[in-house]
């Protein structure tokens, strides 16, 4: 969506072009909600709203629309071409460390909801093929511990392990990452696999002027914020096949404050949310890109020229 709103290629251009016809009736600033459109982009129906009848009514309005319209009005033009510069897409690692994860409130005794009612979110995290090899201890005797590089702590505990539940937050920076700590224990090992177990915590704190220059992630104000995270996990590696066969992290985080547009304006200032991420194995799912992807540590991602 970030992509689609922003960018200058035909496809991305086409969409705002119908979008600025929706339900916002204007020109740049969100364009969030759902759309019903033809093939050629014609706008039949859209609304942003989270109420379920209203999106079946926009949604019965956009098939009585698409029922009106002509049979060449509902097929692509003949001479239409994708013509697409860049899709953080392209640089899905397909021989890589592909997790799917999904974070959701851990809702208080009694629960307490703010006007967005219970909310839950999902998530993708890419490692390369080379940096796979960065989990993997060189010493696969039971009871070693091998403390994990910067690189990997700094790709979760600044873009994935996060607030962004309800809404979209904001990426931290790698000095706000504070005592940040991932060890993987060798707990099995034979000739073909060696299991692990994994923990580790941080304390992320964003406070005062944001670090990260001028992105589309700058926001307009400043908001304190941070998250406290506990995580645990295990995983299974084969070594003839040189990837990982099973893979989990469970994270608890404690956060306080909010961020711009994360969802928490009307809420309370602290609370807990509990992340889950496990192997994909969907490639045709897992291709969409990370929130974060523009901001990752590494020289494969793909940046628009």
């Amino acid at each position: 969506m970030w992509r689609l709103q922003g960018a200058q290629d035909e496809d991305a251009m086409m969409f705002q072009s119908m979008a600025d016809k929706g339900h916002y009736r204007k020109k740049g600033g969100s364009r969030q909600g759902i759309y019903v459109l033809s093939p050629s982009g014609d706008l039949l129906s859209s609304v942003n709203s989270l109420n379920p009848d209203v999106v079946i009514d926009i949604i019965k309005k956009g098939l009585t629309g698409w029922e009106a319209l002509s049979r060449q009005q509902k097929v692509l033009p003949k001479n239409f071409s994708k013509k697409i510069k860049h899709r953080w897409e392209d640089s899905y690692p397909s021989d890589g460390l592909i997790l799917k994860g999904a974070k959701s409130d851990l809702l208080s005794d009694p629960p307490s909801f703010d006007g967005r009612g219970d909310r839950w979110n999902m998530d993708h995290i890419w490692f390369n093929k080379n940096e796979v090899q960065l989990w993997i201890p060189k010493n696969y005797k039971v009871g070693s511990i091998y403390e994990c590089p910067k690189l990997i702590k700094e790709r979760l505990f600044r873009f994935h392990f996060v607030d962004n539940v309800r809404g979209q937050t904001l990426p931290f920076a790698p000095q706000e990452i504070k005592n940040a700590k991932l060890s993987m224990v060798v707990t099995g090992s034979t000739d073909s696999t060696t299991t692990f177990s994994i923990s580790g915590n941080a304390n992320a704190v964003a406070k005062g002027d944001w670090l990260l220059g001028d992105n589309d992630w700058t926001p307009s104000h400043s908001l304190d914020h941070r998250i406290i995270t506990q995580v645990l996990g295990s995983a299974i590696y084969d070594k003839r096949k040189s990837f990982f066969v099973e893979f989990e992290l469970v994270v608890l985080g404690e956060w306080f404050g909010k961020t711009q547009n994360n969802g928490r304006r009307r809420g309370p200032e602290n609370g807990n949310i509990g992340i889950f991420y496990t192997i994909s194995n969907d490639p045709e799912g897992s291709i969409i890109a990370p929130a974060f992807i523009d901001m990752y540590n590494a020289d494969w991602i793909k940046k628009p020229l």
